[in-house]
């Protein structure tokens, strides 16, 4: 093939309004002195749960984190309601030279809150830091970039040591594009806090915060893809809560006009009989998972990772917490990806006394007789603000007893938790992935030994899964990849590095009789709060 496009891939420029996926309301925040309720003064106020720990978005973010970073930095895709690459800051992209080279063509009407033009040295500049720096999971997505070229204002081109088919779209929605003006200065961009003076390119840029209370950011009075050019709320004000439970008594009071986070299953019905609240359901791009810490010496022995995940019961978790709202998973790709998902693999079965015989086998031993084996205790991490996740803890808790091993609860507060999976001090990990764009880029993620500053939860180590992935990686043919893919599952299922336990919907809840046009997308990570969302909000008159 010719250096002619392969693959090409053209996305429509989104510039009307979007469709009114869902209602919402237009709350004016009381230390707000005007009463009016007009665009020009009006205040979204959306609950959070947690502060946010880093401002540079070019490191890996938290919830919070990216709900806030992402409204001011703009990336080059987005995914829409539908689950689709749209174009956000690129209007289009394809690849050229046999697939090693991804071409990303800019609009020319972005702008950065002090004035100066959106261009392609600020996308070069943002790649190139990431790749030095080895910045968040970006630097993963960007390990096959040989050189990054900017030969105009409007054209981004990345050069590839080898074709990778998801490269454009992984790097165009989860690299965030930062102003080469502002950054460059800065040196070492490892170390840079970006915690004051903010300018963004989003549709609202940070403003002021209160550590442990608010978040106010200020409507950017230039944004594109907004309908007019600009938001029609003219502040969204982040509030932290200490829970859900808090944060929806704040939205039924009106202190607040959304809730950031998902609504929990089995507190939806508190919202039924209030006119103004409305749920929005949404799908998810991720899932709920137990991960494995591999330097636990006994989480290392595959006959331990095994007979845990024997000792999950899934079924009863996904009755309990979800109340039947969700899909049993058995390999770690998401049915959602019905390509690479290995359909013959089955669930390990619910059996703690096979559980326990396995145990056993394997020389393990109740010398004290209490009912436990004597070296299998182990701590479950999670973020305690995620009320399922807590509940399956619980459940596991619970169950794991009957086949003999002892887990101790250790959810803490998210960002503690985040550190700590991080750091890898833990021995197993219940969370749940908020998104996952394609199959490839997060298999490279969480388990590739030499992914830099990735999700590699299981802090794996291993020279097959490394070769594995990488062979695949650099597989173009499309038939070829899938099977590739799904043996890679087969073998993370066998091994069980970690028991995937359901995919969910997610509900959020708001107020209808003040705002309304979020565009919702997938997933707990994106719902109601992407960038585009809030720039489509107006209020209700």
């Amino acid at each position: 093939m010719n250096k002619t496009v392969k693959g090409r891939w053209r996305l429509a420029v989104a510039l009307g309004v979007a469709a009114t996926l869902g209602v919402s309301g237009c709350g004016l925040n009381e230390e707000t002195s005007s009463s009016s309720g007009s665009s020009s003064d009006s205040v979204l106020r959306i609950g959070t749960t947690t502060d946010v720990s880093n401002f540079n978005p070019l490191q890996s973010l938290s919830k919070t984190d990216s709900w806030i970073l992402n409204a001011m930095y703009p990336h080059l895709l987005r995914i829409d309601e539908n689950a689709k690459k749209s174009p956000e800051l690129a209007k289009e992209y394809r690849y050229e030279d046999d697939g090693k080279t991804a071409v990303f063509v800019l609009r020319d009407d972005f702008k950065w809150t002090d004035g100066k033009p959106v261009v392609a040295e600020d996308v070069k500049f943002s790649a190139e830091s990431i790749m030095k720096y080895k910045l968040g999971n970006v630097a993963a997505k960007l390990t096959w970039v040989e050189s990054v070229e900017a030969p105009d204002a409007t054209t981004v081109k990345f050069k590839l040591s080898q074709p990778y088919a998801p490269f454009a779209e992984g790097v165009g929605f989860w690299m965030s594009v930062v102003p080469k003006h502002v950054f460059e200065p800065a040196g070492d961009l490892s170390k840079f806090a970006n915690d004051s003076n903010w300018v963004g390119a989003g549709p609202f840029v940070l403003d002021s915060i209160t550590k442990g209370q608010r978040y106010v950011m200020k409507r950017n009075e230039h944004y594109p893809l907004a309908p007019g050019g600009k938001a029609a709320v003219s502040q969204v004000e982040y509030r932290v809560y200490p829970d859900v439970n808090t944060m929806m008594l704040a939205l039924r009071n009106g202190d607040i006009d959304m809730m950031g986070t998902p609504v929990p299953v089995s507190a939806a019905k508190t919202f039924e009989n209030d006119d103004k609240i409305k749920l929005k359901k949404v799908g998810a791009l991720g899932f709920a998972h137990l991960t494995y810490n591999m330097k636990n010496k006994y989480l290392a022995d595959q006959d331990v990772r095994q007979a845990l995940s024997m000792a999950v019961d899934t079924k009863a978790i996904i009755s309990a917490v979800l109340q039947g709202d969700g899909q049993q998973m058995a390999g770690p790709i998401s049915p959602i990806f019905s390509e690479y998902d290995n359909t013959e693999l089955q669930p390990y079965p619910f059996d703690p006394e096979g559980a326990k015989a396995k145990l056993s086998a394997a020389g393990y031993k109740d010398a004290n007789n209490d009912g436990f084996f004597d070296e299998l205790k182990f701590g479950v991490a999670c973020d305690q603000s995620n009320a399922n996740i807590t509940r399956v803890v619980q459940l596991f808790r619970e169950s794991a007893a009957k086949a003999g091993v002892k887990l101790e609860n250790e959810c803490v507060e998210r960002n503690t938790f985040l550190t700590r999976t991080k750091n890898g001090e833990y021995d197993i990990d219940a969370s749940q992935w908020g998104v996952f764009d394609n199959p490839m880029d997060q298999l490279r993620s969480t388990y590739l030994s030499s992914n830099p500053g990735g999700i590699n939860y299981n802090l794996l180590e291993s020279a097959e899964m490394d070769a594995l992935i990488n062979d695949a990686a650099g597989t173009t043919d499309v038939e070829a990849f899938k099977t590739k893919i799904k043996n890679i599952d087969k073998v993370v299922h066998e091994q069980a590095y970690l028991t995937p336990l359901y995919v969910e919907n997610f509900q959020f809840a708001y107020n209808a009789s003040k705002f309304t046009g979020f565009v919702p997308s997938p997933s707990d990570l994106l719902g109601m709060v992407t960038a585009y969302s809030l720039a489509q909000v107006t209020p209700v008159k």
